[in-house]
């Protein structure tokens, strides 16, 4: 340990900055490693936090032309739930259910809050366990009261009871009667990030219309079977006995399947995360490859370093082989002190986590980042940090011992073709990686631009989004309208049922043109909306009040959409479900818009004029010029003037487009972030290479002077090796980067073009950064007396 610890203490003291920089480095890449596998597991983890998840599925349908129909009616589902004695547990779950307005009061004050709700069987308590902190698990059987999260209740009540309080709902809600309040049944501990279910308000379906209708999908089905029941036999028992076609008329080769619930999140079915949570399997793959990536550039960096220490430590290591200590043992002790190194490394980087664990911090880090919480992690890389040390100090450890005393004392050791040959490998590998990284980095933070940027199809940059409740929508429409125009700067106000550029998905219909079976996205909006949104017309007649005060719908659709059914104006559109007798006019055409993210496409985009439900969400257009600050604050006194308790929302297109592709940010700043810290770590191991060299160059530096070579001179013979190093890796790089770059963007329905200038800017970067560190370095060197240098070599 004595022997350890003086050598360690020695190669501190004659290259201080050197070695902190290589501990800061392994310590700084454990710490990368540590938060990616922290987010690795709670991908992986997902809805693992449910004691009965291994026998959760969702019901599924498969067609002749669609597999994995997920949404189906609530006779269905309650046929489904009754079909086997293998289902111990089942519910309904209506992800539609959407935000709803209620007041409470707090003291004498009425105080309004929008939250989330979900409609659902009582059962799902049972089925998903929740854990109960105030109430009781099954008052979702008395159809008044509701569950709410802790997090909810603190926010609502403070710390009183919130047990037996009040919800007063403002408006009426999906499959609730309109009695005026909800009563709190029960509070649940809020659940962890990586689940399908949300911390939000759960109440029960009551009856209602849907009940027995066949047609009117709108419901997710999940089921819990029985221990070691299985899922394929309790599927084809019910699709060899279930008449579909009171469900799926006209479908053929219809039957059901069961999905296991820990298998959703991996589809990827919804990545704005509004209908379910998704994930991507090849973003956390790539995670894993960038982590491992990281501890192998920084133990390459570990062993050049080493070795760069050679000059350092053979007379120290030769003395005491000349005392009699066999080379296993002095093997031995190098190896313990570069795992001690490495371990202490690895504590150094638990303090960094704890440091970086604040949420303004890694906000774009979804994990829980609390220590505490992920011992058996910790663990593990404490346990790797021990195999990273003692891989990483292998090839030194023996390079170090290998010397005769004779060959030590003439000091030419330390150029060997093998040994340099080696160090040039290890170094390559740095340089590849981070080459890749770069590029790869440089292509998301494009591509997301790119997304932010694309002409979407209207003008979205002076629209204010407000949501209303379904009370005000209803009741005082035409004075929200009206006092929002005593403004001078605001041109206009137009509604939607949804908030469109949200999300990805919308309402689907399916219908009939001709013969044709059609598939719409349906996007029900007033008749003002293409002029306030700054939409573009391609064919049809101007809309007017009128179309929203009659009895029948009137359809604008997507040019997409009339290109490719041909469609006429003032042709027909059969919605089956409506009836024969219910023909819906073509009212025109617009150019095609993205109120989706570039993902996909709303390939069926149809505006639905005079649609039968409400359309709560404003659209308010702000002339140009108009000081946006008083145009927001006459919008919120406009709401107050109506509902002074309403939690008014003012948002601006940047705002929603940011939330849209927040995943995108996050996997962007993940890598751009992880990359430089991989440069980083590659320019310490260019450091200690230039070190090793510079070392046993002297000699020859001091020569070359002497003979006339200039400082430039010099520093030119020094840095063409570290040139052609990085240029050959970028040949090896280039290919991989490009072959990774493409299948990324092959999620993307638009992407951005494979711009050459990408792969020139990151040979660039690499090459500036690694010349400006070799010149650094070198400076020492080319400007040191050669006859001191002479003089003093060994």
């Amino acid at each position: 340990m004595k022997t350890i610890l003086r050598n360690f203490l020695s190669a501190l003291r004659r290259f201080r900055l050197a070695t902190t920089l290589n501990v800061v480095g392994l310590s700084v890449s454990f710490a990368a490693f540590i938060i990616i596998m922290m987010q690795v597991r709670y991908e992986r983890t997902f809805d693992s936090c449910h004691p009965n998840i291994s026998r959760i599925y969702r019901v599924e349908v498969d067609v002749k032309d669609y597999k994995g129909l997920i949404i189906h009616s609530r006779p269905f589902i309650d046929a489904v739930i009754a079909s086997s004695p293998l289902i111990e547990r089942a519910t309904l779950y209506c992800p539609y259910t959407g935000d709803y307005y209620f007041t409470i009061m707090q003291g004498q004050d009425k105080v309004g809050f929008k939250e989330s709700f979900i409609t659902c069987y009582p059962e799902i308590t049972d089925m998903f366990r929740f854990e109960m902190l105030e109430g009781r698990a099954d008052c979702l059987k008395d159809g008044e009261n509701v569950l709410i999260p802790e997090s909810m209740a603190r926010k609502f009540f403070g710390h009183d009871p919130a047990v037996g309080k009040r919800l007063n709902m403002e408006e009426s809600m999906w499959g609730k009667k309109a009695n005026g309040f909800l009563v709190v049944g029960g509070v649940y501990k809020d659940f962890p990030g990586n689940t399908q279910l949300n911390n939000i308000i759960y109440t029960a379906l009551n009856d209602d219309k849907t009940k027995d209708s066949w047609i009117s999908r709108n419901y997710y089905c999940y089921v819990m079977l029985a221990p070691d029941a299985s899922p394929a036999t309790v599927a084809e028992n019910f699709s060899r006995t279930f008449d579909f076609s009171k469900s799926h008329e006209g479908d053929e080769d219809v039957q059901i399947s069961l999905r296991p619930f820990e298998d959703i999140y991996y589809l990827n079915e919804s990545q704005d995360g509004n209908l379910v949570k998704s994930g991507n399997p090849e973003t956390t793959r790539l995670l894993v490859v960038i982590a491992f990536l990281i501890i192998v550039v920084a133990a390459i960096n570990f062993t050049n370093f080493s070795t760069a220490l050679t000059p350092l430590r053979i007379k120290s290591i030769n003395t005491q082989k000349v005392l009699g200590s066999p080379d296993a043992v002095l093997r031995l002790s190098l190896l313990v002190e570069a795992m001690g190194i490495a371990f202490l490394s690895f504590l150094l980087s638990l303090f960094l986590i704890y440091l970086l664990n604040r949420p303004e911090i890694l906000a774009f880090v979804k994990a829980d980042l609390t220590l505490a919480n992920n011992v058996e992690l910790l663990v593990s890389v404490g346990a790797l940090s021990l195999v990273v040390g003692l891989i990483a100090g292998l090839y030194p450890a023996y390079y170090i011992t290998s010397f005769p005393p004779a060959l030590v004392l003439k000091g030419s050791f330390g150029l060997s073709p093998a040994g340099r040959k080696l160090r040039t490998v290890l170094m390559g590998f740095q340089f590849v990686v981070s080459i890749v990284l770069i590029i790869g980095a440089f292509f998301i933070y494009l591509q997301n631009r790119y997304m932010q940027h694309f002409p979407l199809g209207f003008d979205k940059d002076r629209i204010a989004v407000v949501e209303l409740n379904g009370k005000m929508e209803g009741e005082s429409k035409g004075l929200y309208v009206n006092k929002l125009k005593e403004y001078p700067g605001i041109e206009d106000v137009a509604f939607s049922q949804q908030k469109l550029g949200a999300q990805d998905r919308y309402m689907t219909w399916g219908g009939s043109y001709k013969d044709q079976g059609v598939q719409l996205d349906a996007l029900p909006v007033s008749w003002n909306f293409i002029d306030v949104m700054g939409m573009q017309r391609t064919d049809g007649r101007q809309l007017t009040e009128s179309d929203e005060k009659g009895e029948k719908m009137t359809f604008i659709v997507f040019d997409s959409m009339r290109k490719r059914y041909d469609m006429k104006d003032g042709d027909s559109f059969i919605i089956p479900w409506l009836g024969e007798d219910y023909p819906i006019e073509i009212a025109g055409s617009v150019k095609d818009t993205h109120f989706s993210s570039l993902r996909g496409n709303l390939e069926g985009g149809v505006l639905i004029i005079n649609y039968w439900g409400s359309l709560p969400v404003s659209y308010i257009r702000i002339k140009a010029g108009a000081d946006l600050a008083e145009a927001v604050s006459h919008i919120r006194k406009t709401v107050a003037e109506i509902d002074p308790a309403y939690p008014v929302d003012v948002q601006f297109y940047d705002t929603i487009l940011d939330s849209l592709y927040r995943q995108e940010e996050n996997l962007s700043m993940m890598v751009f972030l992880f990359s430089l810290l991989a440069i980083i770590i590659s320019l310490v191991g260019v450091f200690g290479l230039v070190v090793f060299e510079s070392q046993y160059r002297k000699k020859e530096i001091g020569i070359r002077k002497v003979h006339g070579s200039t400082v430039g001179g010099i520093l030119e013979m020094l840095s063409k090796r570290y040139v052609a190093i990085v240029l050959i890796c970028f040949v090896l790089a280039a290919p991989l980067a490009w072959y990774g770059v493409t299948k990324w963007l092959e999620g993307f329905a638009y992407k951005t073009p494979l711009y050459l200038w990408v792969f020139v800017a990151a040979l660039f970067v690499v090459m500036v950064i690694t010349l400006a560190t070799v010149i650094f370095q070198s400076w020492k060197a080319a400007t040191a007396n050669p006859v001191e240098s002479i003089k003093n070599d060994n």
